[in-house]
């Protein structure tokens, strides 16, 4: 398993995340934790770890993606203080997916009949190009494939 771990502030209505994610399309199976701290919604105090202190025992990402599609994670659920998601291949593996992600993460009780959303993370997910691909069915710009056949950047004449 690959992971890392992202700590997500909010203040004055805005959520901020400590550093972007940088991804690269055909990454998969990564996982993203989650710490969302100086929240609001809590119970005791104004400072803190939001999951423990609203006892949120389940969390979902809702991400809005470069193309404009919606993407929903699966419903996970929190342990220590930590949602995890994952990213998986199947998410980031094609071009148009390539770009900024906003997204927001959502909370809930043990019997999911409450829910808080945290303010969107303003492009706090990037999916890069990588500089080589080594997939054969992959379209890439400049290059044609049929099966096995290739031409590479030649005029035919017939």
């Amino acid at each position: 398993m690959i992971y890392t771990e992202r700590k997500v502030s909010i203040k004055n209505g805005n959520a901020t995340i400590d550093s972007p994610i940088i991804l690269f399309r055909g990454d998969r199976e990564v996982e993203i934790m989650f710490t969302i701290v100086d929240s609001k919604f809590k119970f005791e105090s104004n400072k803190g770890n939001v999951i423990d202190k609203t006892q949120a025992s389940f969390g979902q990402l809702a991400v809005a993606s470069p193309d404009g599609t919606d993407l929903f994670t699966e419903i996970v659920e929190c342990k220590n203080g930590v949602v995890v998601f994952s990213i998986t291949g199947e998410m980031i593996d094609e071009l148009h997916e390539v770009g900024f992600y906003s997204f927001h993460i959502r909370l809930y009780d043990d019997d999911m009949s409450s829910r808080i959303t945290i303010p969107p993370i303003i492009e706090g997910i990037e999916i890069r190009e990588p500089i080589v691909i080594e997939d054969e069915n992959v379209a890439m710009v400049g290059y044609g494939m049929v099966d096995r056949a290739t031409i590479q950047n030649e005029e035919i004449e017939f």
